[in-house]
């Protein structure tokens, strides 16, 4: 309450909004991904949960190598974006390559032809501590949440291009259906 009796309104504001590397910028889609999750922050029908392709055994790619990879995700689940951080502390842009991502239950690419992993790094550092050796990073947000439906198989073909062995990990970011009452 004011003090001349009057009630304030309250507005629902999403925390992803607070972040000051994401905002409504001309060819920026996280404004509007943001509005379409913000429904779902505090809801107990999803928790957070990453996906990583390649595996741990299969990261390191030889130059100019080709490797295709299953990647299982829960039907149900909302995936938002990607965690591809630069490839060194010296570079804001992540290792060289191209990635194709395949539904396999909708049998639908991701993209018309393999995109460069520039385009899907993440490069927004969120949280720096002077205590510790931590940056924490806010994902590269989809166009729109993409919903797994079907088996929840995806297909993911990575073409190294730097013309040298590199570590890969590309990681999804998901919210998964949890509890019974929410299957």
């Amino acid at each position: 309450m004011t003090p001349q009796g009057q009630q304030l309104a309250a507005y629902p504001i999403s925390p992803l909004f607070l972040d000051c590397m994401t905002r409504d910028n001309f060819g920026s889609f996280d404004a509007a991904v943001l509005a379409q999750l913000a429904v779902l922050v505090g809801n107990p029908c999803y928790q957070p949960k990453i996906y990583r392709a390649p595996t741990l055994e299969d990261e390191v790619i030889a130059a100019n190598g080709y490797a295709s990879f299953g990647l299982k995700i829960t039907p149900g689940a909302i995936l938002y974006g990607f965690y591809l951080p630069p490839s060194s502390d010296v570079s804001n842009l992540p290792g060289q390559f191209n990635v194709q991502i395949r539904d396999m239950s909708l049998k639908h690419e991701w993209f018309d032809q393999p995109v460069p992993s520039y385009f899907l790094g993440n490069d927004k550092p969120s949280y720096l501590s002077s205590l510790q050796p931590v940056i924490a990073s806010f994902p590269n947000l989809l166009d729109a949440p993409y919903p797994i439906v079907g088996k929840g198989l995806l297909s993911v073909e990575i073409w190294e291009t730097s013309g040298t062995e590199q570590r890969i990990e590309l990681v999804f970011g998901a919210l998964e259906p949890f509890g019974e009452a929410c299957l």
